[in-house]
């Protein structure tokens, strides 16, 4: 039997929660106004609504938990980062890999946006274009 996505992904993040709560909060750390957003807009469909309240209230319900999750876990991030909790610990969302930073630049890839790679340059400068006006 196959699950619907929204379902699959409640069941695997309860799971990850009781298996790895550290990565969890770090990593919802940077997604903390999904939740938030979902919360504001049906604050704003339901105004001037018979049931407006009833709208809001099932958001609350259902975007309430998750926006306390990424609370939490913004928090716990920026614990993690100044260096108070967790420090055996990589954010997977930050993309800070100390490893990288031992290696240069990359010669494929352009010091700037509109720059040449290193061959594209040193091809560029091989050949000669002349124009017949």
């Amino acid at each position: 039997m196959k699950l619907p996505r929204p379902l699959a992904d409640l069941i695997c993040l309860g799971r990850d929660l009781v298996r790895h709560p550290r990565m969890v909060l770090l990593n919802r750390g940077h997604h903390r106004w999904t939740s938030a957003g979902v919360i504001a807009a049906a604050a704003v469909a339901s105004t001037g609504t018979p049931a407006g309240h009833h709208i809001l209230a099932a958001a609350l319900l259902v975007a309430g938990p998750f926006w306390a999750l990424d609370m939490v876990g913004a928090l716990a991030h920026g614990l993690w980062q100044s260096g108070r909790i967790w420090s055996d610990l990589e954010c997977q969302c930050c993309g800070d890999d100390p490893d990288d930073e031992d290696e240069g630049p990359d010669p494929d890839e352009p010091e700037d946006d509109g720059g040449f790679t290193a061959d594209d340059e040193a091809w560029l400068k091989g050949h000669s274009i002349t124009c017949n006006v």
